[in-house]
Parts: C-alpha cells; structure tokens; sequence
C-alpha cells in the first residue's frame, strides 16, 4: 500500500476509488495544518477524498 493508497480519518473512501474525487479539507481549511501540528484529518495534504457519485 502507497501513501496515496491510504485513507486518512477525513476521507470518505479510499483516494483513487472509482466516483471519488479531492476536495480541500474543512479541518484546517486547505492548509494542512492545525497549529504547528499536521491536521489529523486530511494526513497533512490540506486535501480529503470525497465521494462524488452515487453508487
């Protein structure tokens, strides 16, 4: 498994999975970071996978 195979605490699905798409992560507004600290959400990308279809 990749790092961009992982699914962080905010995601909705795994990133790469079929009707899925980034988004900026609402945590830490796109930044990646809460305080000095990476956000817990998005892994510190400032980016989260979100489901953009319906199954």
């Amino acid at each position: 498994m990749t790092d961009t195979d992982r699914k962080n605490p905010g995601d909705e699905d795994v990133p790469g999975t079929k009707q899925t798409g980034e988004n900026i992560c609402p945590t830490c507004a796109g930044s990646g970071t809460i305080g000095q600290k990476p956000c817990p959400d998005c892994g510190g990308s400032g980016q989260v996978t979100v489901i953009v279809g319906d199954a």
